[in-house]
């Protein structure tokens, strides 16, 4: 699995260097994009201070050795599938059932932290093959999704 990942590291570098090839790096406005193409999963304040520090080391732009030391640094930060399973416990009223009521979580995940637009909750409950004609819905289908790929 770590295997695959530095894989996947490398063909988004080759790709990126394609659209970069003067300087053969990743933009560093590219690093969040790139670090959750290989399962990090950062907030976006966690992506914010990753690239002002890669600004500040890099010059604008990260070679792969640059890129694979920001993905070991986003794995001491990431959340953890605790962290995040208790966070969507919040929605589940302390009933302990796992289900969560989809237009107050909707209403949420617009409104709250790192706001998804309209379309992004649409993209995201389609993705989740989430009925929306349904009053509730297991949070486990979000968790799911949040699972770094191997």
């Amino acid at each position: 699995q770590p295997w695959q990942r530095l894989k996947n590291l490398s063909f988004y570098l080759k790709l990126s260097t394609c659209r970069c090839h003067k300087t053969k790096k990743i933009p560093t406005s590219k690093l969040g994009e790139a670090l959750r193409s290989v399962g990090k999963r950062l907030t976006a304040e966690n992506i914010e201070t990753l690239k002002k520090q890669a600004d500040s080391e890099c010059n604008g732009g990260l070679t792969f050795e640059d890129f694979q030391k920001y993905v070991t640094e986003a794995s001491k930060i990431e959340k953890t599938d605790e962290e995040i399973e208790k966070a969507f416990k919040v929605f589940d009223n302390g009933e302990k059932k796992g289900l969560i009521n989809l237009t107050t979580f909707k209403h949420s995940i617009m409104t709250l932290g790192d706001k998804l637009l309209p379309d992004q909750v649409d993209a995201l409950f389609k993705s989740a093959g989430v009925d929306e004609s349904k009053e509730f819905v297991d949070y486990k289908v979000f968790m799911n999704l949040l699972k770094p790929r191997s």
